[in-house]
């Protein structure tokens, strides 16, 4: 994913303002920065929930700065928001299910052939190994709107996944759990990236999981990228400290 001299702009405040920045495949990336550096409105003008004033988004390769959110998620962006984002009284399984790609309607030949019943094995088989895969398979008959502040967080992850995002951005996937379930989903960050070859740019505001997870940190203060480097260059930049106590 690259975004070229993006600008976004509000009644004269600069939100995002000329940031261009590379992301590389199956690496992990944190975008730190204080409130209202801009981190969430890059997300928003990434993903294609806000247009950009200025500047280009190019994911692997093409040219998707017009294109619509649903269809950037489509070519496999996947999206978190600090707000959960999940169907509050449908169970988890149910969530993820809906997530999968190629919905398809039911047909009276389909219906009569058995085609759906078979169908609709193999995508509950397909969101239980999501729900397995982010480690909450005990809650794939509970409501989303019941699960713990955590286990929602991990089950808007694997509605991503099941919707076959290639590349993940999340907002403050661990912001507000238990340290248990900090070094769970910690752990699962990093089988995404080893194991299934997922690219992956988190918001995060916990500093001990920056540090412990990423390859690559991108420090942002009004609207800028102010920093730019390995966990511990951007840790002892005075630009990033200056932004912090300021």
């Amino acid at each position: 994913m690259t975004t070229v001299a993006l600008k976004k702009h509000f009644d004269g405040t600069k939100a995002v303002d000329s940031v261009s920045l590379s992301i590389f495949g199956r690496t992990i990336v944190s975008l730190i920065g204080p409130n209202g550096a801009g981190k969430t409105t890059l997300f928003n003008v990434v993903t294609g929930f806000l247009p950009p004033d200025i500047g280009r988004v190019f994911f692997e390769g093409r040219d998707v700065t017009h294109m619509a959110a649903f269809r950037r998620a489509r070519l496999g962006m996947g999206r978190t928001f600090q707000e959960m984002r999940l169907i509050r009284r449908l169970s988890a399984l149910e969530n993820v299910w809906l997530a999968l790609p190629n919905q398809r309607g039911e047909t009276v030949i389909g219906a009569l052939l058995g085609l759906h019943e078979r169908e609709e094995k193999r995508r509950r088989a397909e969101a239980m190994r999501w729900l397995e895969y982010v480690g909450i398979a005990e809650t794939a008959n509970q409501l989303a709107g019941e699960l713990s502040y955590g286990q929602q967080k991990l089950l808007t992850v694997g509605c991503c996944l099941g919707m076959g995002a290639k590349l993940l951005l999340l907002d403050e996937p661990v912001a507000g759990v238990n340290p248990a379930l900090v070094d769970r989903t910690l752990e699962l960050l990093e089988r995404l990236r080893h194991e299934e070859g997922k690219t992956i740019v988190l918001i995060e505001h916990n500093m001990d999981a920056v540090m412990r997870i990423s390859d690559r940190v991108v420090a942002m203060d009004e609207g800028r990228i102010i920093a730019d480097g390995t966990p511990e260059e951007v840790r002892e930049s005075a630009a990033v400290i200056e932004a912090y106590l300021s």
